[in-house]
């Protein structure tokens, strides 16, 4: 099976956003930044597989990257809070 157009250039910056992985540690903004982008290409992903099953994995995965995305802030800014009291 040939991809088609579309699914080359999902497939493309799927490759893009993989590769611009941030250094600095998962507990960063850059990190979360980056999870992000990744669930937003996974979700242009999932729109053009030919079959229904890897559709739903990809938008799992996409909802997966947001949340961990979400996670990530949300630690960050705890900690920050914290950090501003003392």
């Amino acid at each position: 099976m040939t991809a088609t157009p579309e699914q080359r250039a999902a497939l493309r910056r799927i490759r893009e956003v993989r590769s611009k992985r941030p250094a600095n540690g998962e507990e960063s903004e850059a990190f979360a930044a980056w999870r992000e982008a990744f669930a937003d290409a996974l979700r242009d992903v999932s729109q053009v597989l030919p079959h229904a099953v890897d559709r739903r994995q990809a938008l799992s995965e996409s909802e997966a990257a947001r949340a961990e995305a979400d996670h990530i802030r949300r630690r960050l800014l705890n900690r920050d809070s914290g950090e501003a009291g003392r």
